[in-house]
């Protein structure tokens, strides 16, 4: 009997909650957000990357009271959902990404994905950090310690990086995307600085390149035509167009 109490104050505790949110939702939202948001996501709504939730509130209340009573073996999402790949593909997805997450399912990257997660944007980009990129500047040893490189342009090998374990050396050279434009170094001197990448890694300045090839969309249009058109252009830093671009 007493145990049926409990129960039946935690769910009539659980369903209160729930209601006073609904009365503030924003407000709470922005109290319950777990950190800065990250570096070109500023002036993005929470409604930008966190989609409703399927089912109206009341379903969603039943539903997760029912997992509380042991009815359902999962909850479900309240309100608004949290973001996945999809989402962040609404607005970054684009043609030639040298490192595109669904490449990261195939079979033989099962150790790197418990490694890293690369097959999540998440794993290298996690919200609320408050920073561009949340992945350590070394996690290309995951993937590329037994590259070989045919005529190799460097004044030092891509081998012999290797072997001296010179991880941070690959982002002074290439940008991980592919995204910028710019001639990539052949020489150790010409290497960005350690210290720039990780400045650009904590939503600094860019020591790759003022122009790309794609700019991120602001809106979830890659599926319209407007929205391929226009990131198939070519921005600069200051997002305007690139003369010459399609």
């Amino acid at each position: 009997m007493r145990a049926l109490v409990r129960r039946g104050g935690l769910i009539g505790g659980v369903i209160m909650v729930l209601m006073l949110a609904l009365l503030n939702v924003d407000a709470i939202y922005q109290q319950a957000m777990p950190g800065p948001m990250n570096s070109g996501h500023e002036n993005l709504d929470c409604k930008a990357c966190h989609q409703k939730a399927a089912g109206s509130l009341r379903q969603q209340i039943q539903a997760n009271v029912r997992y509380l009573m042991g009815g359902r073996e999962r909850s479900v999402a309240f309100n608004f959902i949290s973001p996945g790949n999809d989402d962040c593909l609404s607005c970054h997805e684009r043609d030639n990404d040298h490192h595109p997450v669904y490449r990261f399912n195939e079979p033989r990257f099962s150790e790197v994905r418990q490694a890293i997660a690369p097959q999540l944007c998440a794993g290298c980009h996690l919200e609320h950090s408050g920073v561009r990129i949340t992945s350590a500047p070394d996690n290309c040893k995951n993937c590329h310690s037994g590259i070989q490189v045919r005529n190799d342009p460097l004044d030092i090998t891509h081998e012999d990086l290797i072997a001296l374990e010179n991880w941070h050396s690959c982002l002074r050279c290439h940008d991980y995307h592919g995204n910028h434009i710019m001639v990539v170094p052949a020489s150790i001197k010409a290497m960005k600085p350690i210290a720039s990448i990780e400045e650009y890694f904590s939503g600094g300045a860019d020591p790759y390149s003022d122009v790309r090839y794609h700019q991120a969309r602001t809106t979830r249009d890659r599926n319209t035509q407007e929205g391929k058109a226009r990131s198939a252009l070519a921005y600069d830093e200051e997002g305007a167009v690139v003369e010459g671009s399609p």
